[in-house]
């Protein structure tokens, strides 16, 4: 990470001490102002009215510990997510931009009746993998409850801190009006699972699955270790590595790296739930390219159409961006479009199951 300008740091300390504790985390001088006005609003709604020494020195303690690195959301709790007010915890991995711009999207085509299912009476299943906060599940739920007489979200996380924190933001949304209650015939759920378990899976296949979604661990250990690529060292200090990177226990099939393991997995599991959608969350291009490769090496490539997705799939294309990713396979390529600006975050696929595979 670049050094920061001497004259920022001395600009931000001569026109405010708790500007100047915020720029280290921040980087720049416009996020800093934006980030010391939330605290301050923060600290206002959290402090008695007329305890004006106590709120001033609730927001020099906020600013210290933003400061030092201390996620916003942690120290605010929450992080806004579509229409939802999303809660933040230690140990629970802070939803991005990205992952809520990806999910809006797919909103949309299944609301328009592009997605899983032309019919929305026969009603709509969506299982999300490794939830975390709830984030997707809570507002695809919020999103899609007037679509869909019949809608069944189901969240899914190995981790009992995130189960019960996305208890806990069902709870806390409801409370808000941001996300009315499920009404008879819908169901909004989160459980404790592991993906890697094949009883937990067995669990699951004994309900339908249209829509599957996933932000699994996909960061490589060099990269947590050793902070290469985009990974900040906020986010390998503070946030938690199990929702991060794949568990050294975890094996991995031979040409397999073992930071794209869960998708190896996720497309077995694909293969057993058979949805019509399956949507993944990756890091960055490099990791696309290599799991597509074991995509079309997978079983799963006769019943699949593949699209990538870019960080913001509404987006218009750059003109030096590629609208197309060329995927050798030895006897031939396979190309797969690519839409969207920003990034290439995400797999989409549309699977054609048969009775053959069934």
């Amino acid at each position: 990470m670049p050094r920061l300008p001497p004259s920022l740091l001395w600009q931000a300390k001569r026109r405010c001490p708790n500007l100047a504790a915020l720029v280290p985390a921040c980087r720049d001088w416009q996020s800093a102002t934006n980030e010391l006005r939330w605290l301050a609003e923060f600290a206002r709604e959290t402090t008695p009215p007329g305890h004006t020494n106590a709120q001033k020195r609730l927001l020099e303690r906020l600013c210290r510990r933003r400061g030092r690195g201390v996620p916003l959301q942690y120290i605010l709790g929450s992080q806004p997510f579509g229409i939802l007010d999303i809660q933040c915890r230690p140990g629970v991995l802070i939803p991005r931009s990205e992952t809520e711009a990806y999910t809006l999207h797919l909103i949309d085509l299944l609301r328009s009746n592009k997605g899983a299912t032309d019919d929305s009476n026969r009603g709509m299943t969506i299982l999300d993998l490794c939830t975390g906060t709830g984030c997707i599940p809570l507002l695809v739920f919020a999103s899609l409850r007037e679509s869909f007489q019949h809608l069944t979200v189901h969240g899914v996380d190995i981790a009992t801190v995130a189960v019960d924190l996305a208890q806990r933001n069902v709870e806390h949304n409801v409370n808000l009006g941001r996300m009315a209650p499920a009404r008879p015939g819908q169901a909004l759920k989160v459980s404790q699972g592991d993906i890697f378990s094949d009883a937990d899976i067995e669990r699951l296949s004994a309900s339908k699955c249209d829509v599957l979604i996933s932000n699994p661990p996909y960061i490589s250990r060099d990269v947590w270790n050793f902070g290469r690529g985009q990974l900040g060292q906020s986010v390998r200090k503070y946030e938690p590595r199990l929702a991060l990177v794949p568990d050294s226990n975890i094996a991995s099939p031979a040409d397999w790296q073992h930071e794209d393991v869960f998708y190896w997995r996720l497309l077995d599991i694909s293969m057993t739930l058979k949805p019509s959608i399956a949507l993944f969350e990756l890091g960055d291009e490099q990791q696309i390219r290599r799991v597509l490769l074991g995509l079309f090496r997978h079983q799963i490539a006769d019943v699949t159409e593949v699209e990538v997705w870019r960080d913001w799939p509404d987006g218009t294309i750059e003109e030096e961006q590629d609208t197309e990713l060329l995927i050798p396979l030895g006897t031939h390529d396979q190309t797969v479009s690519v839409k969207g600006s920003g990034q290439m975050r995400c797999i989409f696929m549309r699977n054609r199951w048969s009775h053959s595979n069934s």
